[in-house]
């Protein structure tokens, strides 16, 4: 699988199309015929999206949808990194645009703002992220998809009982966050791939030089730590549904990418596919 890898000079244009039925399938589909890695498409609405643990996905039209296939080269079992890894890549790019300090990493991959830099909650959501790993012909590979909040997002309430899960934020846009201009949905969604591609493919290389033997996390959980704001914070656990499972101290990660909660029983492990967490 390592020749289908590309450096990300050698990346093609993203494709681009007005409106998908999900960017996600389009390039799992593209993967299983052979798309390399760094393939990508990019659209400005979808008609059936969706989020982690199947929740549906608003789709609005004044957002950037993107998906990359990404073969990164590592065993299967070390893929349960990427979402963190897709991430930071996130980050990378939203720095670019001048957006430190403004932009965090709600456990385990979405990206979370706030207006003030300097101070107060990450409490709006600005991207959406879902990696969906598969397998194929020429080995294990995976797609991530973006959801970016580029214009300010009316949610209507016959959508929001139906689109946002139980613990949902609300909605904040790169024209909210911006001084600058918003750069226009290719550019964007370039710069997006680009930055993604530069971070799995520094994490693949430590992977497969065993810097991951301790777990799949471990070459970046040290820089992961530093962009999620929610850390120390006093936390509740939440089911899918939004019940309430426990309470306690978000105390840190393990190199398998589980959030510990040092709760009054004790540290409590939980992986991302289970729960999430909420600032309380």
């Amino acid at each position: 699988m390592e020749d289908m890898a590309m450096s990300a000079g050698a990346l093609d244009s993203v494709r681009f199309v007005p409106e998908v039925g999900s960017t996600n399938d389009a390039a799992i589909d593209a993967a299983r015929e052979g798309a390399a890695h760094g393939w990508a498409i990019s659209a400005g609405r979808q008609t059936a999206g969706r989020g982690r643990r199947g929740h549906a996905w608003a789709s609005p039209t004044g957002s950037l949808y993107l998906s990359v296939v990404l073969r990164p080269g590592v065993p299967m079992q070390n893929m349960i990194a990427l979402p963190a890894v897709c991430a930071m890549g996130v980050m990378d790019a939203l720095h670019e645009l001048g957006l430190a300090g403004h932009v965090g990493i709600k456990w385990p991959n979405d990206i979370v703002a706030r207006i003030d830099a300097r101070d107060g909650a990450f409490d709006r959501k600005l991207v959406g992220i879902l990696v969906e790993a598969r397998s194929s012909a020429e080995g294990p590979f995976a797609a991530v998809g973006m959801g970016v909040n580029v214009q300010p997002v009316q949610v209507e309430k016959h959508v929001a009982a139906d689109a946002m899960s139980p613990q949902a934020l609300g909605p904040i846009s790169l024209e909210e966050l911006l001084d600058a201009d918003v750069p226009g949905l290719p550019a964007l969604a370039e710069r997006l791939r680009d930055a993604v591609i530069a971070r799995v493919d520094a994490w693949a290389e430590a992977v497969r030089a065993g810097s991951a033997a301790a777990g799949p996390l471990a070459p970046i959980l040290a820089e992961y730590f530093d962009m999620v704001p929610m850390l120390g914070h006093q936390v509740a656990v939440l089911s899918p549904t939004g019940q309430v499972m426990n309470t306690g101290v978000f105390a840190g990660l393990d190199m398998w990418g589980r959030a510990c909660v040092m709760t009054p029983a004790g540290e409590q492990a939980y992986p991302s596919e289970a729960v999430s967490l909420r600032d309380l």
